[in-house]
């Protein structure tokens, strides 16, 4: 069935409220995000060395190559996916052709205990984390850019982002539900090999199945979103001129910026986060899953707050306090810990670490929400500047910043564990053996006040930004007219 596009329609006169069912199963699509970067950013660090054998350099080397190359194709997705005509619209098709390379490789990725070790190992995670990478940002960067056209009103925005938020969550939930509570709950728990294994292809059978829903509800999106101009010129050379023109806008470097360093810090205390519930607080499988739980409950406890701070506090100001929560709250029971302020037993020790990833999740669903809602502020602003949307190129610079940062975190991540002498080899090896003292004092400065030290410069960045919603009313009431 043909479906009509409609030409483009400047931000300020597209209809603003969206149907609470529609942005439900639009929503659905962020399961994908959430159920894979859980994956990818708590278990596939800890997989690869204390399952797989592979050293923390090369691990962390690995995830910053296949990021490094993945960030590159960002930008080509986005411009691509700008500019793509079909009858399906710019977002859709891209996103369909994504769905299965994405399960494919995800699953891969998460059976391969077995292989050699060294350097013919190395080469086959690199080649399935790039392939996983490139097809999630086929199918995430054209998804996000459709959620910025739906609607041109600032709070109606956030709305939108946080109905993909609980959606996100439940990826999140499910990541860990399947990780601690179905593969990885036996007498082996986390360094259990064949576990993986059934972790990693149920997970790639759920994005393969919400991707798809996402998809098809996408849709019934077409009547209201921006058809594609026609343009002759070449992909590489449009793509660069289409940069040049989005960083001439001031509000999206703040936002590059501050996204870049957020991701930074975050990808080292996410990557660090099994080795140092393990090895620096000594937790059990149970108590590391009730941790990660919390940090889930934390998102949903975060939701409500979201949807109640819309149109009441601004963007800028939630992403303020919400970054510096979070850095109190990944560093203060470390510290207090060195300090000897923190009691020696485990009744008292995990509520305090419970409470504390309660109110990193939480926080960190604002930040995340105020970020891609700014995010699509500043799409509005362009076209205003430049007579031109970019919602596909803003959103894979978002992309771009978020996982260069995180690669950037894992390689940071491992070159420090090498550096303190981290035994992960010994332990994939099935050496049963105590961590000394000092690398177990260094791991807990590097998981806590290290990554919260790199989280905090983002406030340097973030704080400049200067768009508010007097501001982008204004720029509406421009672009109707």
């Amino acid at each position: 069935m043909a479906i009509e596009v409609i030409g483009a329609v400047p931000a300020g006169r597209r209809p603003a409220k969206l149907s609470i069912g529609f942005k439900t199963s639009f929503g659905v699509g962020q399961f994908v995000d959430g159920l894979s970067s859980t994956l990818l950013n708590s278990f596939f660090f800890f997989y690869m060395t204390n399952v797989c054998g592979l050293s923390t350099s090369l691990t962390g080397l690995a995830v910053f190559v296949a990021l490094a190359i993945d960030s590159i194709a960002d930008p080509l997705i986005g411009s691509f996916s700008d500019n793509l005509r079909t009858r399906w619209g710019r977002r859709v098709p891209p996103m369909a052709l994504s769905l299965v390379p994405m399960a494919l490789s995800l699953g891969s990725l998460f059976a391969i205990p077995h292989t050699p070790s060294g350097l013919p190992l190395f080469l086959e995670v690199l080649a399935l984390l790039i392939a996983l990478r490139i097809s999630l940002s086929a199918f995430l960067i054209p998804y996000m850019g459709l959620g910025a056209e739906l609607t041109g009103d600032y709070d109606e925005r956030s709305s939108v982002v946080a109905f993909r938020a609980i959606f996100g969550m439940v990826g999140t939930l499910a990541g860990y539900g399947l990780g601690f509570g179905v593969f990885l709950h036996g007498p082996k728990g986390l360094l259990d090999g064949p576990g993986y294994l059934g972790l990693g292809w149920w997970s790639a059978a759920a994005l393969l199945a919400t991707g798809a829903f996402a998809t098809g509800a996408s849709l019934r999106a077409l009547p209201r979103v921006v058809h594609a101009a026609s343009c002759d010129r070449h992909l590489v050379s449009r793509l660069i001129a289409e940069i040049r023109e989005v960083f001439r806008n001031r509000s999206f470097n703040v936002l590059f910026l501050g996204v870049l360093m957020f991701f930074v810090g975050q990808g080292v205390w996410l990557a660090l986060m099994l080795d140092g519930g393990k090895y620096f607080w000594g937790l059990s499988v149970t108590e590391i899953q009730g941790i990660a739980l919390a940090l889930v409950a934390g998102i949903a406890v975060g939701l409500p707050v979201a949807f109640a701070l819309i149109g009441r506090v601004e963007k800028r100001t939630v992403v303020l306090l919400g970054i510096g929560v979070i850095c109190i709250a990944q560093s203060l029971p470390i510290v207090a810990e060195f300090l000897g302020a923190l009691p020696a037993s485990t009744p008292v020790r995990v509520p305090v670490l419970l409470g504390a990833s309660v109110l990193i999740g939480a926080c960190f669903t604002l930040v995340s929400v105020s970020f891609q809602s700014a995010m699509a502020d500043a799409v509005d602003e362009h076209e205003h500047l430049f007579a031109a949307r970019r919602e596909g190129l803003y959103f894979a610079s978002l992309s771009f910043a978020s996982k260069a940062a995180l690669g950037a975190g894992s390689l940071i991540t491992g070159l420090l564990l090498t550096a303190i002498h981290f035994p992960s080899e010994q332990i994939a090896a099935g050496a049963l053996l105590t961590i000394a003292p000092a690398v177990q004092h260094n791991l807990g400065w590097v998981y806590g006040p290290g990554a919260a030290f790199i989280t905090l410069l983002c406030l340097i960045f973030f704080s400049r930004y200067r768009l508010n919603r007097e501001g982008h009313a204004s720029i509406l009431r421009a672009l109707g007219r």
